[in-house]
């Protein structure tokens, strides 16, 4: 376990140095609140690179004042079609918190519409505390987006429902609700501003308790 988080810290520090001579690079601080931690901050640093030939690569790392800290690498294959964008992806994800250490290995696929997009993908965890271990052998995600600023130039405002974040563990049978806006004065600059209500505590510890998040971060376009 300890040689997998060894690799994943590698493979996103590698992605990360090549994506900052290519094409985004995105950092936000994140403001949150439940019923189990209380009020708490996190910072995220997030790349992605993009090639000619239909690949992109995204990957980041994020770290709360709750003791959580997270990676996650994204290799992704996208294909136009006839009523938008086919993609298929894999996943790797690695999040410890309170000595307990999550893995995550998937994939799925998206279509990629002009005002909607939809995910549907598989995932593997195993959850490790000390020498104890849980697998989850087979997890359904899902995500559905709404662009509601399409022909509007340098505003985004994006709806989202989905039972699976970047960099978070809780609990995935139940749904997130999301709105994220970003403004764009130039072509290199953007700054993101969100809110999200999601799903609080792991596996049936809790019981229908949900927190609530706000975002904001900028981001640097090549």
């Amino acid at each position: 376990m300890k040689s997998l988080s060894l690799l994943l810290a590698v493979i996103v520090l590698s992605v990360s140095v090549v994506c900052a001579q290519s094409t985004k690079m995105e950092y936000g601080v994140k403001y949150g609140h439940n019923a189990l931690f209380g009020a708490f901050t996190a910072v995220s640093a997030e790349v992605e690179y993009e090639t000619k030939r239909h690949f992109s690569i995204r990957g980041g790392a994020q770290y709360s004042s709750i003791g959580r800290m997270a990676a996650e690498i994204k290799p992704q294959y996208n294909h136009d079609i006839n009523i938008g964008q086919l993609t298929g992806h894999a996943v790797l994800g690695y999040t410890y918190q309170s000595h307990m250490n999550n893995y995550i290995v998937g994939c799925g696929v998206s279509l990629d519409m002009s005002y909607l997009w939809v995910t549907l993908g598989y995932y593997h965890r195993t959850i490790a505390i000390g020498k104890e271990s849980i697998c989850e052998p087979f997890n359904i995600s899902y995500e559905l987006g709404i662009r509601c600023l399409c022909e509007v130039q340098k505003w985004d405002l994006n709806i989202i429902i989905t039972n699976s974040k970047p960099f978070e563990i809780e609990r995935h049978y139940q749904p997130s609700f999301a709105a994220e806006g970003w403004w764009y004065p130039n072509d290199r600059w953007g700054v993101l501003i969100g809110a999200s209500y999601k799903p609080a505590g792991v596996f049936n510890i809790t019981s229908n308790y949900y927190q609530i998040y706000a975002n904001v971060g900028v981001c640097y376009r090549w």
